[in-house]
C-alpha cells in the first residue's frame, strides 16, 4: 500500500538516528574491546573479544542493508507503507537486540577489567 505519507518523513529520520546511535555505540564498545585485547595474553579472553568484535561486524553489515532501505524509502515521493512498517520492526530488532548484547559485554568487561586490576 502506497500512499503520500505526510508524517512519513520524521518516522524514517528517526529510524535512520536509531541506526546512527547503534553505530556509535558500537565503535566505542570496539575501541574498548580493543583496549581490552591490548592490555591482555590470555588466549581464552582474546579468542572471546575477537568473536564481540565479529559481532559488531556481523551488526554492521546488517545497518547498512536497512540503512540503504530506509534511505531509498526517505527518497520516493511516495512511501509504501507495507515497506516503511518492515523497516520499523528491523530497526526495532536491531535496537532491542544490541541493547541487550551491549549491556551484557559491559558487565563481562567489568568484570574482566575487576580481576586484572
Amino acid at each position: 500500500m502506497q500512499e503520500n505519507c505526510y508524517h512519513c518523513g520524521a518516522e524514517l529520520e528517526s529510524l535512520l538516528r536509531t541506526l546512527d546511535f547503534i553505530r556509535e555505540e558500537q565503535a566505542f564498545i570496539k575501541k574498548k574491546l580493543t583496549n581490552y585485547i591490548d592490555n591482555i595474553d590470555d588466549t581464552f579472553h582474546i579468542q572471546w573479544a575477537e568473536e564481540m568484535q565479529q559481532q559488531i561486524l556481523n551488526r554492521e553489515s546488517a545497518l547498512q542493508l536497512i540503512n540503504k532501505d530506509i534511505s531509498v524509502l526517505k527518497a520516493s515521493k511516495i512511501v509504501d507503507l507495507i515497506l516503511l512498517k518492515k523497516d520499523k520492526l528491523q530497526v526495532n530488532y536491531l535496537e532491542n537486540e544490541f541493547i541487550q548484547w551491549k549491556h551484557t559485554i559491559d558487565q563481562k568487561l567489568d568484570i574482566m577489567n575487576s580481576k586484572d586490576n
